[in-house]
């Protein structure tokens, strides 16, 4: 038998009807997939800025010195809008 979890508090098991955003709230970090059982790396929190209005992925890129590509993969092709938080790479 093995154990999963390396390092307590550095992985997160998915139970229940927890949601994607109660997790990124909680531990301020993006996270991929989530769904009853999935097993979540937690990664120490990274930078994000909240869009503003008339932002996209390139003025938000430019503004904050990052790879646009890199920029839209983080934040899975969201569609931009005020106040929504975009994760930083």
């Amino acid at each position: 038998m093995f154990s999963l979890v390396k390092e307590q508090g550095k992985y997160l098991r998915v139970r229940g009807r927890v949601k994607k955003e109660d997790i990124i709230s909680v531990f301020s970090c993006p996270v991929g997939d989530v769904f009853c059982g999935a097993i979540i790396e937690i990664k120490p929190p990274k930078r994000y800025c909240y869009a503003l209005a008339g932002d996209t992925y390139a003025s938000i890129a430019a503004r904050e010195n990052v790879d646009q590509k890199e920029l839209t993969e983080l934040n899975d092709n969201k569609t931009v809008y005020p106040t929504l938080r975009i994760w930083l790479p």
